[in-house]
């Protein structure tokens, strides 16, 4: 499938992305080992995965469970960053990309090999990421991120990563349980 002409977004540089991480680990992190639904496997190039909302980011976080532990809270950190810079985003959501073949399935399918080719299509046509709906969202209203980078971890002081992470405010968590039924469950 050629990548001429596809449906792009700029993410602008002064939008906030979110992304929740392990509090212990580092707030980015490109993988490219194809655990990720965009990672562009055999590149040398990774995925981070955010999203335009930090509900996005909750809801592929926790993902699988309704029911969370208060600890599993307090052991997340939430990174919300503008990057400062534009970037050049292959859009999965736009209606035109079906006129290349892609539907709302390579986003949403629990097999990653056709994602992950088109990650490393889109990687080779200059794009910087893939902007795609955020899975677990049943109402598709929710918008993910994923942007490539050399894979692994960038150094501490990469001015294009920073790392500026904080706690999960409660509003978020209230949120999630009023929009998508989580209950967190306090430590006894």
């Amino acid at each position: 499938m050629s990548l001429k002409g596809f449906p792009r977004r700029t993410l602008r540089g002064e939008r906030t992305v979110y992304r929740i991480h392990k509090s212990a680990r580092a707030s980015w992190w490109f993988s490219s080992a194809g655990d990720g639904r965009f990672d562009p496997v055999g590149t040398g190039t990774g995925a981070c995965y955010l999203a335009e909302g930090a509900l996005g980011a909750w809801v592929e976080v926790f993902r699988r469970r309704q029911l969370l532990p208060e600890v599993e809270i307090a052991e997340r950190s939430l990174l919300a960053v503008a990057l400062k810079r534009d970037l050049r985003l292959a859009d999965i959501t736009a209606r035109r990309a079906l006129s290349v073949g892609v539907t709302a399935s390579l986003g949403a399918s629990e097999q990653f090999d056709e994602s992950q080719r088109f990650a490393v299509q889109a990687l080779e046509a200059g794009f910087d990421g893939v902007r795609y709906f955020v899975r677990h969202d049943p109402a598709q209203k929710l918008y993910g991120v994923a942007l490539f980078a050399q894979a692994g971890i960038p150094g501490p002081a990469d001015p294009q990563w920073p790392a500026v992470s904080g706690a999960i405010s409660d509003t978020l968590v209230r949120d999630a349980e009023r929009v998508f039924g989580y209950r967190v469950l306090p430590t006894p």
